[in-house]
């Protein structure tokens, strides 16, 4: 099957395909539709990865199931986050409309009111968030009572934040009659067990890996030291005019950071985390949308579901630990045709996690240095002249007292008066950036300065505070000496004098933190730097 064209669709949904441009199936859709369109009941389980078009897969038979005439829920589709709800609505919504079909969308965060009179006006699909549902369906502001397809998307998700009982509540409510169409990127345990208990004479398909849908981005890596990770974020934003992209951070306190950091050196920015208010969550994204801001910084689970056009970039500022979100968060750009570049920043000890990505994905991720101020003054000098071009083009003001100060001034006032105008507008970002970033000779720690790994963070319940402790107890440094700590779910980065390093290793080792068994490290960085400016090739892998 080489088109949608032949899968024997409704004509008027065909139509709107076309009109869409989805032309070519993905190989969850080509497996998908055509086994769903063709039983009458049947329970389903498609394995596919973010990004190879699943809400299509499930989204157009669904379609042809539901009768127009009768305005009462006859499907009930379940997503993890209310982000992912939304763009369920939204990306369904452009093809029922035509086939006079309603769609609902109903999550927390929101009024309950709101909710109830939208379903009280009738509609044929809700898709929900599993706490929002059984809220509508215990109150019986929700009736699933014609429900015939039960659709339970990104179901591993779901699993994974904890909804197993919100969801065999759900599946309590609905008739046992009912099909079961559920989808996820992996066949762990806990979907196992719902295909077991719910499931009957289960057809199982898989999307291969070399599908996930990356083909349009271009993937790099960029090796800088944790302390340097700002100005190399800044010098890629920098490098690329049309900026337009999700900067992706592992915590709610890192991405806040972040934001505010790029706030200050002027850039359109936007946040989205897990401490935000769906109205606030809303404004950004609807912002970020409308391109008000160039820029948003979030978590994972804070933009799963949010789908924009056109990105240009996505950068990942801290590794995923989750091999899986790494294909979520690229898949955001290079889409529909157009070239995406994603990034991702990373220190000597993450190149690993790299290769590994590129041989489970089969994907190619190569490396890239922090670009020079003279390609950012290069590719800002393009943008001015294009600015110029573009002023050129514009018809003359009709302010007669602008034209008369302009006619008045001499050939060398209006030279002087056009380059500082440029460069205010493009050049001035570049005043403060007094990091040299180059292939031979990057930002490291400063010669008295030396950082440790220690293989606990945050999932272990340990604080900064814990790690502190952890190593003046050892009596080898004081706490006024411990520079910087960063602690991340499952890691700790601590910069201590080079002096105190060798005796903390030594000291600590067979000890616990956290409850586990810890593991301390040097980070070498400037042993490597040394190496480097000896003319050796780039840092070893530490």
């Amino acid at each position: 099957m080489n088109t949608f064209k032949e899968l024997n669709l409704a004509p008027a949904l065909e139509k709107i395909l076309d009109e869409l441009g989805f032309i070519e199936p993905t190989e969850i859709q080509q497996k998908a539709i055509p086994l769903l369109l063709t039983h009458k009941k049947v329970d389903f389980h498609g394995q596919a990865q973010t990004g190879t078009g699943k809400t299509l897969a499930f989204g157009i038979p669904l379609l042809h199931k539901i009768d127009s005439s009768a305005k009462v829920p006859q499907a009930l589709i379940v997503a993890p986050t209310r982000e992912l709800a939304v763009q369920i609505k939204d990306s369904i919504g452009a093809l029922a409309r035509v086939m006079n079909i309603r769609i609902e969308a109903i999550y927390g965060g929101v009024s309950m009111d709101e909710q109830v009179s939208a379903l009280r006006r009738g509609c044929h699909i809700v898709v929900g968030t599993p706490g929002r549902l059984n809220d509508h369906l215990r109150r019986k502001t929700l009736s699933v009572a014609d429900v015939k397809t039960l659709v339970l998307d990104e179901a591993d998700i779901m699993l994974d934040m904890g909804f197993k009982e919100e969801v065999d509540e759900i599946l309590h409510y609905v008739a046992k009659n009912r099909e079961i169409w559920l989808f996820s990127a992996t066949t762990k345990s806990g979907i196992a067990d719902i295909m077991k208990s719910h499931m009957h004479d289960t057809i199982s398909v898989r999307v291969s890996r070399k599908q996930v849908a990356t083909e349009g981005t271009k993937q790099y890596y960029c090796i800088v030291p944790y302390r340097s990770k700002m100005q190399a974020l800044h010098r890629f934003i920098e490098s690329a005019p049309d900026f337009y992209g999700f900067i992706f951070c592992q915590t709610k306190i890192l991405t806040s950071d972040v934001a505010e950091q790029l706030i200050k050196r002027g850039y359109n920015v936007g946040a989205l985390h897990g401490d935000m208010s769906q109205a606030q969550r809303n404004i950004v994204i609807k912002k970020f949308k409308n391109c008000e801001l160039s820029i948003v910084v979030a978590t994972d689970v804070a933009a799963r579901g949010i789908d924009v056009a056109n990105l240009t970039h996505v950068v990942n500022y801290s590794v995923p630990e989750d091999h899986e979100s790494y294909i979520h968060r690229i898949g955001r750009t290079g889409r529909a045709g157009k070239e995406g570049i994603a990034i991702t920043l990373i220190n000597k000890q993450e190149i690993r996690l790299m290769q590994y990505i590129q041989r489970k994905f089969t994907v190619v991720i190569n490396p890239i240095d922090v670009p020079s101020r003279e390609t950012i003054l290069t590719a800002r000098i393009e943008e001015a002249r294009r600015y110029m071009d573009h002023l050129a083009s514009l018809s003359h003001t009709t302010d007669a007292s602008l034209e008369a100060m302009v006619d008045n001034l001499s050939p060398e006032k209006m030279r002087l008066t056009l380059a500082h105008i440029l460069h205010d507008k493009f050049l001035s970002t570049l005043e403060h950036d007094d990091i040299s970033f180059t292939p031979s000779q990057r930002a490291y720690l400063p010669e008295e300065a030396q950082e440790i790994y220690i293989n606990v963070g945050s999932d272990d319940g340990v604080t900064r505070d814990d790690v502190v402790d952890y190593l003046t107890k050892t009596g080898c440094v004081k706490d006024e000496q411990i520079q910087k700590v960063r602690v991340i779910k499952r890691r700790s980065f601590i910069q201590i004098p080079a002096e105190c390093a060798g005796p903390i290793i030594q000291a600590l080792r067979g000890t616990s933190l956290g409850g586990r068994r810890t593991r301390v490290s040097l980070i070498e960085e400037n042993q490597n730097q040394n190496q480097t400016q000896r003319g050796q090739q780039r840092p070893r892998l530490g």
